[in-house]
């Protein structure tokens, strides 16, 4: 699942902006560094903020729902209609249906943006960024990645009164600033507003595969290529509206 419908279906089943946006987090940490994920073994404080209570109730719904998704039927049937309709167009693009899972996944944003209006879940997305913008966006990776990364306790100096307060190597710091300068320019320009617009037809969604391509050294499609997929998509929408309908009913409600 995406990061917009995961969106949406934490701020439904939570109430909570904040708690969508956190569920966006583990899609955007692997844009800005694909060794940050959500972890199993994160220990969490005891007692945290509600803002920071509420991103991590989105991440840990962000799993959940993967889990669901991944084996339920409206992708798994939709990966496979959409690979096999890739590898029959014929359109000359090196590995085309290796790319059907997250296409499939962009297709639905593009379903759910069609449904709720362009307008609206921008609001959303926005309110929510700003919601978890600073220390509850970044303690949660701290919590996820980074303290787990960090050095033991025992080698912190017997006066660090915790392992947050324990000094980070030049390198951890430079990774870690790295990762957040990453991640002000992933929200910047999902805030901004093209980047999702493009979910939303064929053409768009071509330019955003070709995006993803790109990050694996693939060339850019030719412009017979781009109008072949694009077509290919558009064709595709009505399914992919059927199953953000589909997913809507069916998905868990899950008040993690």
């Amino acid at each position: 699942m995406n990061f917009l419908l995961h969106r949406h279906l934490a701020a439904r089943d939570l109430g909570s902006v904040a708690a969508g946006a956190g569920a966006m987090l583990p899609d955007l940490w692997r844009m800005a560094d694909r060794r940050v994920r959500p972890s199993r073994a994160a220990e969490r404080p005891a007692a945290p903020p509600p803002r920071l209570a509420e991103v991590l109730a989105g991440i840990d719904h962000h799993v959940a729902l993967d889990r669901w998704f991944h084996a339920a039927p409206v992708f798994v049937e939709g990966e496979r209609r959409l690979a096999d309709a890739l590898r029959g167009a014929s359109l000359g693009a090196p590995r085309l249906a290796l790319f059907a899972h997250v296409l499939w996944e962009m297709c639905l944003d593009g379903a759910l943006l069609r449904r709720t209006g362009l307008a609206p879940a921008l609001d959303a997305l926005r309110a929510g960024l700003a919601a978890i913008d600073g220390v509850p966006g970044e303690a949660a990776a701290s919590i996820h990645h980074f303290l787990r990364r960090a050095p033991s306790p025992a080698a912190a100096p017997t006066d660090a009164p915790s392992l947050a307060d324990a000094p980070s190597p030049p390198a951890a710091l430079a990774d870690r600033a790295a990762f957040e300068a990453r991640l002000r320019r992933i929200c910047d320009e999902l805030a901004r507003g093209p980047w999702i617009a493009g979910y939303q037809d064929g053409a768009g969604l071509a330019l955003r595969l070709a995006g993803v391509r790109s990050r694996f050294g693939m060339p850019p499609f030719t412009p017979e290529q781009h109008d072949g997929l694009a077509a290919l998509l558009d064709a595709l929408a009505a399914a992919a509206d059927e199953a953000v309908d589909d997913i809507l009913r069916t998905a868990p409600r899950r008040a993690v």
